[in-house]
């Protein structure tokens, strides 16, 4: 037997019987994720602790395999005390600074992070739990301890400039933080200044990346990957980036407080990024996470480090939630609008089998789409629409009983158009926005403006922009007036005003929902998705699953 790697695969040679029995076990063991070729087996590198015994002794001589084996066993040592930590809620020997700064919560979370040999971990507690000041002190003690020299953070654009924020807040200038942001030239400079903190977004990436790996070999890195929601597609080209930077670093922590909003398969890629493939080496996913969940499940709590506390579990005074559901009836050219737009829709689908349904599953999310924009903005739709749309009526009432109070206010929309119309609509509120129309800078302004200015009563925001990162709680109040399929942004919006810091002992959550349209299901599968968050895996509900699905909605 001859062993070699290639970049992030072992590459096994054998003849004869040998490479017959081999080839088997191989696949017996990992499936479809072994592949074979005359006298040569491939596999990834991350099954390497499931097919140790498989091994000759000079095979495991290989340097990147021999290195690879030993980091799996540490990790899998350290995995075991580690998780005994958070269990037994258990406060380490931490440096008194940070002993004294972090909540009991916070501190049994970063004596887990910083247990020696492990290769990294998933801290998944809710949104507004502080996962960002849990980070900054166990890069602060893996530091001062020499276990690594420097810290890499990828987050969405929107953080960027917050985390270099958080560190002044707490350790002053004690380290040197670069900010990865304007063009190429300037993401490159970044890349090779000398840094102890390094903050990117996930774009910048791929321009630094052969700068950070090149340094990388007199560098012990420490990873961070903020909102890691945004690399559940472990297929996709922004996860491909970041995951050969995270093969060049030491350790990495993946933090996210929804880190399965849609299916059971959102875990994977997370999973891999933090340890590496350790607990999904050898596990082949189907096309179906339905099918997947009893075992993605059982390797998450047998293979997987991570830790997963609710606000409840960990903060002393947790605002409670109240959700009201404003339900209006569709009227006039608005009514007549949606049952045309529904009618052509439920035709069309009639005309369809479930085969070809699938197939055109763009389209119909498409058309549907146009459905909710009716409910929410319908001149979005048709530019000539002049009425006031239902919701603007139902919105006006609430805003003018709130403000009354001398209380902010937030509305939240998925249409630029809507916001566009909302900023004139509310104008004598001062209002201040946050979508994918504003700047990174202005979007800094608008939320420092909300939550100091006195005079600012209004933020009007995309979740999708303004729904993750941010901290909106000099508000107790959120208007939801459209909504979308995309569960994570919802689910982050909602803790914009329900984390800590919140004076309140309550928030509400205004939903303003259509009558008798697809807002309805709408509603009730966000709220669902709300709930089951509270289970570690999150949503794993696949939908539209077929033709009926689709059909029964419209038949409401």
């Amino acid at each position: 037997m001859i062993a070699s790697t290639e970049k992030q695969d072992v590459i096994i040679q054998a003849s004869g019987m040998n490479f017959l029995r081999l080839k088997t076990e191989i696949y017996k063991r990992i499936g479809k994720l072994s592949s074979a070729t005359n006298n040569e087996i491939r596999f990834p590198i991350s099954c390497i602790p499931l097919l140790a015994d498989l091994l000759s002794v000079e095979a495991k001589e290989d340097e990147a395999i021999k290195s690879s084996l030993t980091a799996f066993v540490r990790h899998a040592q350290a995995r075991d005390k580690a998780i005994s930590v958070v269990e037994e809620n258990q406060i380490l020997d931490l440096p008194e600074f940070w002993l004294t700064t972090l909540d009991p919560p916070q501190a049994v979370a970063v004596s887990a992070m910083t247990t020696p040999g492990i290769l990294g971990l998933c801290l998944f507690d809710e949104q507004g739990s502080g996962k960002t000041v849990m980070s900054i002190a166990a890069f602060d003690i893996l530091k001062e301890a020499g276990v690594v020299d420097a810290l890499i953070v990828v987050c969405p654009k929107s953080m960027v400039s917050e985390w270099p924020k958080d560190f002044n807040r707490f350790l002053g200038k004690k380290y040197t933080i670069v900010q990865a942001e304007g063009d190429k030239s300037k993401k490159y400079e970044a890349a090779m200044s000398d840094f102890d903190v390094l903050v990117t977004n996930y774009e910048g990436v791929d321009v630094m990346l052969t700068s950070l790996i090149a340094f990388s070999s007199k560098t012990k890195y420490l990873l961070v990957i903020d909102e890691s929601y945004y690399l559940k597609n472990g297929d996709s080209e922004r996860s491909d980036k970041v995951s050969r930077l995270r093969n060049y670093c030491t350790t990495c922590f993946v933090l996210c407080g929804t880190p399965a909003p849609n299916s059971a398969h959102d875990l994977i890629n997370q999973f891999d990024l933090a340890d590496l493939g350790f607990t999904f080496g050898g596990f082949s996913k189907s096309s179906d996470p339905i099918v997947d969940w009893d075992k993605i499940s059982s390797l998450v709590d047998s293979r997987g480090l991570f830790i997963r506390r609710l606000k409840t579990e960990i903060l002393e005074n947790v605002p409670e939630k109240n959700f009201h559901i404003v339900r209006v009836p569709l009227q006039g050219r608005q009514d007549s609008m949606y049952k045309t737009a529904k009618t052509e829709l439920e035709l069309e689908l009639r005309s369809l089998d479930n085969e070809t349904f699938k197939k055109n599953l763009t389209t119909y999310f498409q058309r549907r789409s146009v459905l909710l924009q009716i409910c929410c903005c319908p001149t979005s739709i048709d530019p000539t629409f002049a009425e006031t749309g239902v919701k603007y009526t139902a919105c006006d009432k609430i805003i003018e009983d709130l403000t009354s109070k001398n209380r902010k206010v937030i509305i939240w929309s998925n249409y630029t158009r809507s916001i566009d119309e909302l900023m004139i609509r509310y104008s004598k509120f001062n209002p201040v926005r946050v979508d994918g129309k504003v700047s990174t800078p202005d979007r800094r302004a608008a939320v420092k403006s909300f939550q100091e200015d006195p005079n600012v009563h209004l933020f009007i925001g995309n979740p999708a922009a303004a729904g993750a990162g941010i901290t909106l709680h000099s508000s107790f109040d959120a208007i939801y007036i459209s909504y979308s399929n995309q569960a994570a942004h919802f689910l982050q919006s909602l803790d914009r005003i329900h984390r800590r810091g919140q004076s309140s002992d309550h928030v509400n959550y205004y939903l303003i929902v259509c009558e008798e349209t697809i807002e309805e299901p709408e509603i009730i599968r966000l709220r669902q998705k709300e709930v089951t968050q509270h289970n570690l895996l999150g949503d794993h509900i696949p939908w539209p699953t077929s033709l009926d699905d689709a059909l029964q909605e419209l038949a409401s």
